[in-house]
């Protein structure tokens, strides 16, 4: 008896295994879950991994590992195959991009945002989680950037939103289910939400109460948080749009999301303004208010235009006809470029470019102004 128990416990330690990592995936895209495969054919070699039918690895030896792409569904079977395509082992894997969080809120977790207001446009917010705080044996994130109502939130374990105001009072922010009445009531759901960070599996849309003069809504991407966030105005003739926060980038558990740029990059809102129509937009007064509906104030037209730069850090310039730089400036995201001098004086018509450098890259664009 005691030879079989020995024989048995070896032989298990020796037989052929494969497994994925996680074993249970929760980090989604649209197309799926990505996992690490490990396998170990007991001497055996050389093997072939497989996802499904589809050989995933070339001729592999007898223990290794490979990474999938963001392409595994739940109960696809990976195998462990010899050289005349026998199955040494097999796994089926276990996705569950629902257990993602609406709004992951790990410290160090950040949200860039296009930032439009009623005073100025194309301005940029930063959101962060700084720090995780326990009070009375509760967990909270603590964030800086957001609106005030938003600097103390968690999670509960049923994915439900909490935040925290100044006196210590806890309220029920959202519940995605949408089967206890949050502050925040859920109005829809779909099973993509396509973002400039990205494309992710699940969109959730929100919308508050209203409070004082205004009314927040939005919305999340699962796994990423919120992927846009607007306040209206409620006062009748003057009311409308408030302030609006489109996502731009998300770092998220250390993974930095961002639209799929190329080694240097530069983007312009338009390769042509037109100051006589006000084609370019008004950094000092976008009158979003009626009441200011055909007005022409002197002096409150600031044309500006927004650049993006993706490649690292580096410079843009804009050069006037000439090859002169009129405005120059750090460069590393997004940026905006006066079309004016100071106080308002507006630039010259004329041909005019943009030109980014990052180290040895050098990108120009046309401009003309007219």
């Amino acid at each position: 008896m005691r030879w079989l128990l020995l024989w048995a416990a070896g032989a298990l330690a020796a037989a052929p295994a494969i497994r994925l990592e996680p074993a249970v995936i929760t980090s989604c895209q649209s197309s799926g879950g990505a996992a690490t495969v490990f396998w170990n054919s007991d001497g055996v070699a050389p093997v072939t991994v497989y996802a499904g039918d589809t050989p995933m690895t070339g001729a592999e030896p007898a223990t290794g590992s490979a990474a999938t792409g963001a392409w595994v569904a739940d109960g696809m079977s990976f195998s462990l195959r010899d050289a005349e395509g026998r199955t040494l082992a097999s796994v089926n894997a276990a996705v569950r991009c629902d257990a993602l969080p609406w709004w992951p809120l790990t410290a160090g977790n950040e949200w860039h945002f296009r930032r439009n207001d009623r005073v100025s446009t194309g301005q940029h917010s930063v959101w962060h989680v700084l720090r995780r705080e326990v009070v009375n044996g509760v967990e909270w994130a603590v964030l800086e950037g957001t609106p005030s109502n938003l600097s103390r939130l968690r999670t509960a374990e049923d994915g439900a939103l909490y935040s925290r105001n100044a006196s210590g009072a806890e309220t029920l922010l959202l519940d995605p289910s949408g089967q206890r009445r949050g502050e925040w009531a859920v109005t829809g759901m779909a099973p993509l939400a396509v973002t400039l960070a990205g494309t992710f599996s699940g969109e959730l849309s929100w919308q508050g109460p209203v409070q004082g003069l205004g009314r927040d809504s939005g919305r999340f991407a699962r796994g990423i948080g919120p992927s846009y966030f607007q306040t209206n105005v409620i006062a009748g003739s003057s009311g409308g749009f408030g302030a609006g926060y489109t996502l731009l980038e998300a770092v998220i558990a250390g993974a930095r999301f961002t639209p799929a740029y190329p080694r240097l990059e530069l983007g312009l809102e338009a390769n042509v303004v037109d100051f006589s129509v006000k084609s370019a937009r008004n950094c000092a007064l976008p009158c979003y208010f009626v009441a200011c509906f055909g007005a022409d104030l002197p002096g409150t037209y600031k044309p500006c235009l927004e650049a993006s730069v993706r490649g690292g850090a580096g410079r843009l310039a804009l050069l006037d006809p000439g090859g002169v730089p009129v405005f120059e400036t750090a460069a590393d995201g997004w940026v905006r470029i006066p079309l004016y001098r100071a106080p308002a004086t507006l630039l010259p018509a004329g041909k005019y470019s943009v030109r980014a450098a990052v180290g040895a890259s050098v990108v120009t664009l046309p401009l003309e102004i007219r």
